[in-house]
């Protein structure tokens, strides 16, 4: 059982998705110069409406089994040598790890092998339980996870178990729509912040994880 437990999402809160497109279009040109080229506009259409977009599935489409594992490899083994998390993730995720009652699950949007290939490709995540869901509301995903006792029942994709709170922390305002007056949200700025003047009054805008780490030492660590 938690006291507090942190769902946390990937995609421009803890993942530095535009160092990894690059990252990602780097190794795509020394195999396909034009599937680069075409895998960086597609990424900026999807940026400027603020969609969420699978690099992987946009080559795999346009690749063969093979040269998509190739890649795969590729793009992995140039991450481990690169940090693809945001700052104040390393000290968030390292927080969260040493609290007492305390966890942490990625609960992301996406395709199964796409956000797969990202976690798989940042050491520090391989740790993190993480749920892929195909609902971009995530506050009311969340707030079915409440019981009758009014404590929260995590998903077996998550570790399982239950929680008396929990703190979800995003990058999409209506990522928190359905969102519980119980739960706390930060919404992360982004290149997406369309609806910020309607968020839930339990969600606080910040500019990075640092201040999200900041605030949440300041309401567990009390003496």
């Amino acid at each position: 059982m938690y006291e507090t437990f942190y769902v946390l999402d990937l995609d421009r809160t803890l993942f530095d998705t535009v160092k990894a497109i690059e990252l990602m279009k780097g190794v795509i040109k020394r195999h396909d110069g034009d599937l680069a080229s075409r895998l960086e506009q597609r990424f900026e259409d999807y940026s400027i409406s603020g969609e969420s977009f699978s690099m992987r599935d946009f080559i795999a489409e346009r690749v063969n089994d093979d040269e998509m594992a190739v890649i795969e490899a590729e793009y992995k083994k140039t991450a481990d040598e690169q940090d693809l998390l945001n700052p104040g993730a390393i000290e968030l995720l390292s927080y969260i790890r040493a609290a007492n009652g305390v966890g942490c699950g990625i609960l992301t949007f996406g395709s199964d092998l796409g956000q797969k290939m990202k976690i798989d490709a940042v050491p520090q995540l391989h740790d993190v339980p993480f749920l892929v869901t195909k609902q971009t509301h995530k506050g009311a995903q969340i707030a079915g996870w409440r019981g009758d006792d009014g404590r929260y029942n995590l998903p077996k994709e998550l570790g399982g178990g239950v929680a008396d709170t929990i703190v979800f922390v995003d990058d999409k305002p209506f990522s928190f729509d359905g969102i519980l007056d119980d739960c706390r949200g930060y919404l992360v700025k982004s290149v997406f912040d369309a609806g910020v003047d309607i968020l839930p009054p339990t969600v606080v805008l910040v500019d990075s994880l640092y201040e999200v780490l900041s605030a949440e030492r300041g309401l567990i660590d009390k003496p």
